[in-house]
């Protein structure tokens, strides 16, 4: 937990080559955390649908992932598709909405 908050530390202050470097301490190597997180949702598709809150999660922690290797476009792309999710299925006034809403605006 240390390395990663010292990692988002970093990523708060656009220091994204050092971020990276705590992050992989904490997580391993990005390449590895990338193709568990497409492996979660690949399954969360299958199993629980394209249109469900955690499928759009599953979408959301890509983002991040891509934000915190300083690839916002690619971060803004999944953070659209959990949040057509979540729009569509929770609302505009849920909490997670609210958060996703969040996320976005942080890569500006």
């Amino acid at each position: 937990i240390t390395y990663n908050n010292i990692g988002q530390l970093f990523q708060s202050q656009g220091k994204f080559e050092q971020a990276f470097e705590y992050y992989r301490k904490g997580f391993g190597e990005r390449s590895s955390t990338f193709e568990y997180c497409m492996k979660n949702l690949k399954i969360k598709e299958k199993v629980l649908g394209k249109e469900h809150p955690d499928t759009a999660l599953a979408y959301n922690n890509i983002a991040c992932l891509f934000e915190s290797q300083g690839k916002f476009e690619q971060a803004f792309e999944y953070y659209m598709k959990d949040l057509n999710i979540t729009e569509k299925v929770l609302g505009k006034d849920h909490p997670n909405t609210a958060t996703t809403y969040n996320n976005i605006a942080g890569l500006f």
